[in-house]
């Protein structure tokens, strides 16, 4: 179940129809609002950087994703600060 995985989701504030429909663009400003009709959650109102941060973080978790980012690492020529550093005389 999702709640497990994430279980900030069933924190989030808890909001009627009613007052989201009354600005409902207050409601994206929060990130990630539940939606609920006589006091039982509908569904979720999520802004842009909310749901970045959800997939975020299923893409972090999945071990296959952290596998390809690690070979994509490796096979990046990367030089570190302290080369660079002496490289350009900087102190």
């Amino acid at each position: 179940m999702i709640t497990n995985t994430f279980p900030f989701i069933k924190n989030e504030p808890l909001v009627s129809v009613a007052t989201a429909q009354k600005n409902l663009s207050k409601q994206f400003e929060r990130g990630l609002v539940r939606i609920s009709k006589n006091g039982k959650s509908l569904g979720y109102v999520i802004s842009d950087e909310a749901m970045e941060e959800i997939l975020e973080g299923i893409e972090a978790s999945n071990p296959r994703f952290i596998s390809e980012m690690k070979a994509e690492d490796d096979d990046k020529n990367l030089t570190s600060l302290e080369a660079l550093e002496k490289e350009y005389n900087v102190t």
